[in-house]
């Protein structure tokens, strides 16, 4: 497939989730401490202790929680998405990758899974990918694709990764 054709496949995606998903909730920028409506209290419960952990840097901990979160029925974007954070900080790429695609496909429009899967990419060493996931980014949240694009440009996936409490200044997006 040729960058036009995944472009196009991937701009096709979105504007159908738009309409299936509705505008409130297709295009909301969601938090990676969401919990929809309807998730058990266990699920919620073992959620919310698994981004404790992860706020404290313990990984394998908040994997675990995040784990028993979905095992519990908490299959939403969220649980996925910090899940795979996780698992990238362990070093585990591919099974971060898998998980990340998984929150992508709850929901095409969860930016900070397109941005983390980018940087997962680039850890991986496939700057191609992480290019290809930087321009949904940027299509999505300029603010967050120039943090993106900072952390390409010096090949560090962990380069302003968590850049809102960061108080950071960075340069404007590159032409393109």
């Amino acid at each position: 497939m040729t960058m036009r054709g995944f472009i196009l496949a991937v701009a096709t995606l979105l504007v159908a989730s738009a309409f299936l998903l509705g505008p409130a909730s297709a295009l909301r920028a969601a938090d990676v401490t969401d919990v929809p409506a309807g998730v058990s209290t266990a699920a919620v419960a073992a959620f919310k202790r698994g981004l404790e952990l992860h706020k404290a840097g313990q990984w394998t901990a908040a994997i675990q929680q995040y784990e028993r979160a979905i095992a519990l029925g908490g299959r939403f974007p969220e649980a996925f998405n910090n899940l795979a954070y996780c698992y990238r900080k362990v070093g585990q790429l591919e099974r971060a990758i898998d998980l990340y695609k998984t929150a992508i496909a709850l929901r095409p429009l969860f930016v900070q899974a397109h941005d983390y899967l980018a940087r997962t990419y680039l850890a991986r060493g496939d700057r191609a990918a992480a290019l290809r996931e930087y321009e949904i980014v940027k299509r999505l949240d300029a603010k967050l694709a120039v943090c993106l694009w900072a952390a390409i440009q010096r090949n560090d996936p962990d380069y302003h990764d968590m850049p809102w409490g960061s108080g950071a200044r960075l340069r404007s997006l590159p032409v393109s």
